[in-house]
């Protein structure tokens, strides 16, 4: 991040007064319990932002070699996207033309120099482009429809890989962005490489995974005998790019930093940086690495989480067991002490006795979140 943004980021705490009041946002919210529970509204929320997109799909860095590919499910929609020999990227829906079955079943993977259907072999280059139906003796020759694959909407750009699903138009990352890629632009993503992703699933909706790293106010309670000390528990830093939000963690011992001449203050070593690409994305900035959370909902009450952590560098056996223990215990307060306390929020939300939730003035980010879902979702109907 460059220097001048931290500084300009830092002031903001500087000038907040006591417990980071000046970081407040404007206003709070009351947000029905329907936005999590309501099956006909998960229905349109599928819809609107997984089918129409556009979605992060993942980092440029995690298919640099030709043949290299991501898959994804969106709205139901299976999707994949493969590195060409030229080094573009096509995307297409991950389904045979013969009789729909899956193509690759793994997140990521390299395909080589072509795609083999496992039901009835079936073939295709990387392109998508239909090369043989081995062993059909001529049985398809009366077929006069297009076999190749089905094309879905991809761009790249600053290290990002963007999708659309639901329609063939094409995708502005810079749009989608909404000004964040200034800062995403300076992390060099595309430099980065893929450590480890991990895949898990919970029984909450999609949304309650990215409302819990949007506020800082719960870290107090619900960390309080792991990360708690470590961390400021009173406000985050927040700006919004669009749908899209930056929401800055701070470390307890943020103010030390304005003991030092202000032109060389640092966020970097205070600050957890956090970009939440709406919908389905949060990109975390680390003093020395990238974490990626992307969402695949299931179900109203159903989510499917992808973990990834990237390296500046490609790792020796020393650096890779330093980069799995981050990973460990990133997944380790999530899973047993964040998550576990969403499905229960879940739990209760979806049984009707509770009729809404509140967000507070202390929770900018998580206002922000969920007014620019219902304007989109209000801009559709």
């Amino acid at each position: 991040m460059r220097r001048e943004r931290q500084i300009e980021l830092l002031q903001r705490v500087a000038d907040s007064g006591d417990h980071l009041a000046g970081l407040h946002g404007e206003r709070s919210m009351i947000n029905p319990a329907s936005s999590y529970a309501d099956p006909a509204h998960f229905a349109d929320e599928m819809r609107v932002l997984f089918r129409n997109g556009p979605t992060l799909l993942g980092l440029s860095c995690e298919m640099s070699e030709p043949g290299s590919y991501l898959s994804t499910t969106l709205d139901g929609v299976p999707v994949f996207a493969v590195r060409q020999q030229d080094g573009s990227i096509r995307a297409m829906v991950n389904a045979c033309r013969h009789r729909a079955a899956p193509l690759v079943s793994d997140r990521s993977g390299n395909l080589g120099r072509s795609i083999v259907c496992g039901y009835h072999g079936w073939t295709y280059d990387p392109g998508g482009a239909l090369l043989a139906r081995p062993l059909s003796a001529g049985a398809f020759d009366d077929v006069t429809i297009n076999c190749d694959l089905h094309s879905v909407t991809v761009a790249e750009k600053y290290g990002l890989i963007f999708v659309r699903v639901g329609s063939d138009e094409t995708i502005d990352v810079d749009e989608v962005l909404g000004g964040a890629q200034d800062d995403l632009g300076s992390f060099g993503l595309d430099g980065y490489t893929h450590i480890e992703t991990r895949t898990n699933e919970w029984d909450m909706n999609w949304k309650l995974v990215l409302d819990t790293f949007t506020e800082s106010y719960h870290i107090r309670w619900l960390h309080a005998n792991t990360i708690a000390p470590a961390f400021n528990s009173d406000c985050v830093i927040y700006e919004s790019f669009g749908r899209n939000f930056l929401s800055v963690g701070l470390r307890a011992n943020v103010h030390d930093e304005f003991t030092k001449p202000k032109e060389d203050w640092s966020l970097l070593p205070y600050g957890t940086i956090q970009y939440f690409l709406v919908p389905n994305a949060l990109v975390v900035y680390q003093l020395d690495h990238i974490e990626v959370w992307r969402l695949e909902p299931l179900d109203v009450g159903r989510v499917r989480t992808h973990t990834s952590i990237f390296a500046p560098e490609p790792p020796d056996e020393r650096a890779l067991r330093y980069w799995t223990k981050n990973l460990d215990l990133l997944l380790e307060v999530t899973g047993t002490e964040d998550f576990p306390t969403m499905e229960r929020i879940q739990a209760a939300l979806a049984s009707g006795a509770v009729p809404n939730v509140v967000y507070g003035r202390i929770e900018p980010p998580l206002v922000h979140f969920h007014t620019a879902l219902a304007e989109a979702l209000a801009t559709t109907r």
